[in-house]
């Protein structure tokens, strides 16, 4: 039978590995504790990097101002880091399109968006609007989720996995892509996201120091259980 001292060492590795994190890392924006820092600038959109996650979000930067003005100024952005970040409409130059903000992370791996508050900058309620959401995985476009955004200037709203709008429609499918592209025709600012990486945290140095120490003191007490029975 094997030593009391090779089963204590045993039982240690395994209660080692039963006490690691296994848990899904989870972020949640925006927090002024979170830092960013701008890692590119486009000719209508910005790229920030913070905690792990890249967030691009499109800009008016060509807007003149108006008929006749030749001159480009861009347009204020209302929402600012942390408050949340404000995706603008481009209306200017050679191509023009909705407000869209992308968010894939730093080392290109898969997360779930957990949850979502976005607030209006500008009224929708007059046609109705849907919030398009478009999950990606290495390139290819998964199904889109559409979810309710029709309402007046500030208006806000929030999703989640269980929080649905009025059809029905949450984040619940949002799982398992690397890219996620959220599009409104209006300007919009994103103010709180939930972001989930499923997968496991690396175990720590010292964990693996600890389970090479248990191995260590297995591997003597088989070898003297060896000795003694000879």
């Amino acid at each position: 039978m094997p030593s009391k001292l090779a089963l204590a060492a045993a039982t240690s590795i395994c209660a080692l590995f039963l006490s690691a994190p296994v848990s899904a890392v989870t972020t949640t924006f925006f927090d002024a504790s979170q830092t960013m820092a701008l890692v590119a600038s486009g000719t209508t959109s910005d790229t920030i990097s913070t905690e792990g996650y890249l967030f691009t979000y499109t800009l008016d930067k060509l807007f003149t101002g108006g008929i006749g003005l030749t001159t480009p100024i861009g347009r204020t952005q209302i929402v600012q880091w942390p408050d949340g970040l404000h995706a603008q409409a481009v209306t200017s130059g050679p191509v023009t399109g909705p407000a869209q903000i992308t968010i894939r992370r730093v080392d290109g791996g898969v997360f779930d968006l957990e949850a979502l508050n976005f607030k209006l900058l500008a009224n929708t309620w007059a046609t109705g609007a849907d919030l398009e959401i478009t999950p990606m995985f290495d390139g290819n476009d998964g199904p889109q989720v559409f979810l309710d955004a029709s309402g007046s200037y500030s208006n806000t709203f929030s999703y989640s996995t269980t929080l649905s709008d009025y059809r029905g429609f949450n984040t619940s499918t949002l799982k398992g892509y690397d890219t996620y592209n959220l599009s409104l025709f209006v300007d919009f600012a994103l103010t709180g996201v939930t972001l989930t990486d499923p997968s496991l945290p690396v175990p720590e140095p010292e964990t693996y120091g600890m389970m090479l120490a248990g191995l260590g003191l297995v591997g003597i007490a088989v070898q003297r259980r060896k000795q003694t029975a000879a």
